[in-house]
């Protein structure tokens, strides 16, 4: 029997693990990724992979089952539904069986990109709203309940698409100029009144029309890495604008205890408010239009928490580099906390444009 020495055994296969010395600072930087990847409402077990790809450059699915403890079934199943992203690829390692997964974008471009993915996906939702409103125009002819509702809150959701555009694709506007390009009732129109309210019943065809928009929002770029659960009970209070548990239940078909969770969290990060409370306790939930901006915010204030630790392992990194910087992982572990800093950083100064211009 001949024995091809082409041919990699998996023990001679290169490894992509870091060094050792190197786990505190990749374990930290994880805890740091997955903790965003958490406030963007990702599912957490992808998430994991995504974070070690990202930090590795390329792994096997036996690196990826080392580093997460996952089961080889689970790691392959995310791992089909991420290549399928185009943000990962799978590669065949040459001379063996085996595949190495990677991440396929690069550093500089990320920030650039997550805007553009948010604002292409503003552009073909814009589409489609339009399109529905024009239905919407029928039924409101014909005297259908919540047609007329339903206009109008898609009608102020275009309008926050607008301030959205303003606030993100550059910083070449002023506040100022943006706040002239907007009227102050049209920013008080969209932030609304948080006063008692009354949910709104729809007719069937109505209902119709909310679910084909619920269904988009499922289906945009922007949104098709996040918890289905989460975007469907938000697309719900972006189209009633008032709701109880009861109703969500109702039309989602989920059990009281994961509507009671989901609201409960979106009350917390003030996505939405309490709007009504009546004398049985009933409670009806409210959400102003701004509810995208609202958790753009969210998610951009709950990153900032890490500046500091990230400021302070870099530094770290920095006045160790005489020991580390010849250790396998070095190199790519300063860069993505130098990354992820500055992006931080960068995302905060959008966040103070939006307040002054929105004021929450």
């Amino acid at each position: 029997m001949t024995i091809d020495n082409n041919t990699k055994t998996e023990e001679e296969e290169p490894s992509h693990l870091f060094n050792d010395k190197l786990s505190k600072y990749e374990d930290e930087l994880v805890e740091i990724l997955l903790d965003i990847s958490k406030s963007k409402r990702v599912n957490p077990k992808m998430s994991t992979i995504a974070c070690y790809l990202f930090i590795h450059g390329g792994l096997t699915q036996k690196e990826i089952k080392q580093l997460t403890g996952f089961s080889m079934g689970t790691i392959s199943t995310y791992l089909s539904v991420m290549t399928g992203t185009g943000n990962f690829q799978k590669q065949r390692i040459p001379g063996t069986h085996k595949f190495k997964y990677s991440f396929s974008g690069e550093l500089e471009v990320l920030t650039t990109r997550a805007i553009e993915i948010v604002l292409n996906s503003f552009d073909s939702i814009e589409i489609f709203l339009k399109k529905k409103k024009e239905e919407l125009n029928k039924l409101i002819e014909q005297s259908k309940k919540g047609a007329q509702h339903l206009s109008l809150r898609i009608e102020e959701l275009l309008k926050t698409f607008e301030v959205y555009k303003k606030i993100f694709p550059s910083e070449k506007q002023s506040v100022e100029e943006i706040q002239n390009q907007f009227s102050p009732k049209s920013f008080e129109r969209l932030k609304g009144e948080k006063k008692e309210g009354k949910e709104i019943q729809f007719d069937a065809e109505v209902y119709v029309i909310e679910d084909d928009i619920i269904n988009q929002f499922l289906a945009s770029p922007m949104f098709t890495t996040r918890d289905p659960i989460f975007i469907r009970i938000l697309g719900y209070f972006i189209t009633r604008k008032y709701i109880t548990q009861e109703t969500l239940q109702r039309i989602t078909g989920l059990s009281s205890g994961k509507i009671s969770e989901e609201v409960n969290r979106l009350l917390d990060d003030k996505l939405i408010f309490k709007a009504e409370i009546s004398s049985k306790g009933k409670i009806t939930y409210s959400a102003d239009s701004l509810i995208i901006l609202r958790f753009t915010k969210y998610i951009i204030n709950r990153t900032a928490k890490w500046v500091k630790a990230l400021e302070a392992m870099k530094l770290e990194l920095e006045n160790n580099k005489f020991e580390l910087e010849n250790l396998k992982g070095y190199s790519q572990i300063y860069i993505i906390y130098d990354y992820t800093l500055n992006t931080i950083l960068k995302y905060t100064e959008y966040i103070k444009r939006m307040d002054k211009l929105v004021k929450f």
